[in-house]
């Protein structure tokens, strides 16, 4: 441990280097699932890409374990070093070009935040909560509140270009090298350290009807009703929805009563519009209006407590894409959540649900042009993660694992091949299915940008 940090001390600053008994390293070590946390013996945040280059070329040629620390909740954790990236934070907007340069280590309820100050009627396409990391989002592909509209955080025509360190230390914008920048976009990281990135930003519209509809649980099938009738219409990219299907724990975070189904609209038409639209929801019996007009900055700080149970709970994650929806879908899949409450409240108090409804789009372009080549068609999604407490003994947290592994066949049947997003990593995927033809393409990019293979990313080298 001395060796190691008279070493980091030689390449850093003092400040960069967060040792476990400074009152700093809790907060910049902090996993989203507990079981994924190994205590690393230092933390680096380097606040240069300087500083960052030197600690990547030196902890590349070491056999130190290391990994590059993200926000959201597939964040990772590193037995010796941990690289914090929360010191590329910078912001940078040019109205002319309608661009705008972000420090990859920084949440995304930052950039929201500093765009609605220099900008305040432009949009960016950036992750639902705000509390998740811009690089761990851009190569995991990304999903946003306007991703009908206009697609992937990390498709081609939202991010642009991205500074990048790589093994050996140098840095490089990846439009430089075209397979880099490609794999970046959805390739499920492991390619070098993401420093900034460049995103479009466009006009959006500033009074969007959003928030939360509390609808009675026993009213479950009125709810599956009007979302398959919903989803008959005619899309409309403007118009997209979550439902929430949570317990004690999360149910705090989000300020909600308990035995009540979530839903939580955005039309971006309107008051009058949504109202119109959801007006099946706002009428069944026992229904609480929660919402209100607000700007995309305001709809995305509805999730600003979600943060709040990070690290509190063991928990796996298994985000699909669901191929049609129907009724018994949607049915199947609030009873599997109530029946881990039946069969182990602790286990029941840390599982959610999300069913997310017209969260995507086909791409702009051909599938090629991005890494992640999401199935044709893919509109709606249903986000699981079943947990248990983070002192729970190692029986619960394998029956939480096994639940999540076994919770597509389950939901969808035992014959449907479920689709993992690439935002989901954990080891009862199957990558190869998620990147499909790409990914060969991108096994070969990851020798070439991590020929030691020591770089943690989905795709194996």
């Amino acid at each position: 441990m001395a060796d190691l940090i008279a070493t980091l001390r030689s390449l850093l600053h003092l400040e960069e280097i967060i040792t476990p008994d400074s009152p700093d390293y809790q907060a910049n070590a902090q996993t989203w699932a507990a079981q994924k946390q190994l205590h690393p013996r230092v933390v680096v945040r380097p606040t240069s890409i300087e500083s960052l280059s030197k600690v990547i070329a030196h902890l590349y040629s070491t056999d130190l374990d290391f990994a590059i620390y993200g926000h959201g909740f597939m964040s990772t954790s590193a037995q010796d070093v941990l690289v914090n990236m929360t010191a590329f934070d910078e912001f940078h907007f040019d109205k002319h070009s309608e661009l705008v340069t972000v420090g990859a280590g920084q949440p995304w309820g930052e950039v929201y935040r500093k765009l609605a100050e220099v900008a305040p009627g432009y949009a960016v396409v950036g992750a639902r909560t705000p509390s998740v990391g811009v690089g761990g989002t851009i190569t995991s592909g990304g999903l946003s509140w306007i991703s009908a509209e206009h697609g992937c955080i990390s498709d081609p025509a939202n991010m642009l270009d991205a500074r990048v360190v790589k093994y050996d230390g140098s840095v490089v914008w990846a439009s430089a090298e075209p397979d880099l920048l490609w794999a970046l976009r959805g390739g499920g990281g492991g390619f070098g350290a993401l420093a900034q990135v460049v995103l479009r930003v466009f006009p959006y519209p500033t009074e969007i009807w959003a928030g939360t509809i509390l609808i009675p649980r026993d009213k479950l099938e009125q709810v599956a009703d009007g979302l398959v009738e919903l989803d008959s219409q005619p899309a409309d990219p403007k118009i997209t929805m979550l439902i929430y299907v949570v317990k004690k724990r999360v149910l705090e975070s989000l300020g909600a009563e308990p035995d009540m189904l979530l839903i939580h609209v955005f039309d971006a038409h309107g008051e009058t519009h949504g109202r119109e639209t959801f007006r099946w929801a706002l009428d069944i019996p026992g229904a609480v209006d929660r919402t209100k007009v607000t700007s995309l900055m305001g709809v995305v700080g509805l999730q600003d407590k979600v943060d709040a149970v990070k690290g509190s709970m063991k928990q796996f994650w298994a985000p699909f894409s669901i191929p049609v929806l129907s009724r018994e879908t949607i049915i199947r899949a609030v009873r599997w959540s109530d029946g881990i409450q039946r069969l182990d409240e602790s286990l029941g108090d840390c599982t959610y649900l999300i069913l997310e409804l017209f969260a995507s789009r086909d791409p702009a372009g051909s599938v090629s042009d991005s890494a992640y080549p999401r199935p044709a068609g893919m509109k709606h999604l249903l986000i699981l993660g079943t947990g248990c407490p983070s002192d729970a003994g190692l029986d619960k947290e394998k029956l939480a694992h096994d639940l999540a592994a076994q919770a597509t066949s389950h939901i969808l049947g035992k014959d449907e091949e479920p689709h993992y997003l690439p935002s989901g990593q954990e080891d009862f995927y199957d990558p190869q299915k998620i990147w499909g033809p790409h990914f060969p393409r991108l096994q070969s990019i990851r020798r070439r940008y991590d020929p030691r293979k020591r770089f943690k990313g989905a795709v194996s080298v």
